[in-house]
């Protein structure tokens, strides 16, 4: 009851000073998408989104550790892969990479009023319940690859929100699309969010250290669509080992 009480009373009082860091933040994306050429933009968008998550943790008294940040080259393509646990992963992915990305997002958080105009212009988005939706989306992301833009995908396909579960099963969408683009699988692991702000309630935060970490990415040149439960099963099994390891070392 006492912590309940205490991650309450926190929340509310950080809360203010997390939501000002979207207004610098917001200023900044109007200026990319309007100033900046549609080759650039992203690249642009991609600095601003990751000032505003390390200035948003500050705010939070969060710090962010991630390790293998060189194993990711940051000329290349990649489908980016993570689990999901807590709204806190979002800024967390944000700062693993340097690389120009686009994250897959829910159609209705681009109808949102105001963020609605820079989440649509930052985000892929999937309207989950219409099958010919989820295939343009799939075209969509097909494309950013193709013009040099990596793609950020959670496989789990939602936030994972039972804590006794360390990585729920995987889809085979993320699979097929680094088969068909012939591009890597990159693999990042995420430790502690949901015991910082729990997926159940956002009354929930606390202050800490989430931990990440990237392993070797994994090739699929080569591979063809017979290969995606494999594909899929390995990166599965990958991250939860590396899932574990982090748990067992900062838990």
């Amino acid at each position: 009851m006492i912590e309940k009480i205490f991650r309450t009373a926190y929340t509310i009082l950080v809360a203010p000073l997390f939501f000002l860091t979207f207004l610098p933040a917001y200023i900044s994306y109007v200026m990319v998408f309007n100033f900046s050429s549609r080759h650039n933009a992203i690249r642009h968008a991609q600095v601003v989104s990751r000032y505003w998550a390390k200035l948003a943790y500050i705010c939070l008294l969060i710090r962010v550790k991630i390790t293998g940040r060189e194993l990711i080259d940051k000329k290349k393509v990649y489908v980016f892969v993570s689990n999901h646990r807590s709204l806190l992963d979002v800024p967390a992915w944000a700062m693993s990479a340097y690389n120009p990305s686009k994250f897959l997002s829910k159609e209705e958080l681009v109808k949102a009023p105001v963020f609605g105009y820079v989440l649509k212009r930052l985000y892929l988005t999937v309207n989950r319940k219409d099958k010919a939706d989820r295939a343009r989306s799939i075209q969509r992301m097909r494309a950013a690859l193709e013009e040099g833009i990596s793609v950020y995908l959670a496989p789990e396909g939602t936030r994972n929100k039972n804590q006794d579960v360390d990585l729920q099963p995987f889809h085979d969408g993320d699979f097929r699309l680094a088969i068909e683009a012939q591009v890597p699988v990159a693999v990042f692991t995420l430790f502690n969010t949901d015991n910082l702000l729990s997926p159940k309630t956002l009354l929930g935060l606390r202050p800490g250290t989430i931990y990440g970490s990237w392993i070797e990415p994994i090739e699929t040149t080569g591979l063809t669509e017979k290969d995606i439960p494999a594909l899929r099963e390995k990166v599965w099994q990958l991250m939860l080992k590396e899932f574990q390891q982090l748990k067992a070392r900062y838990n």
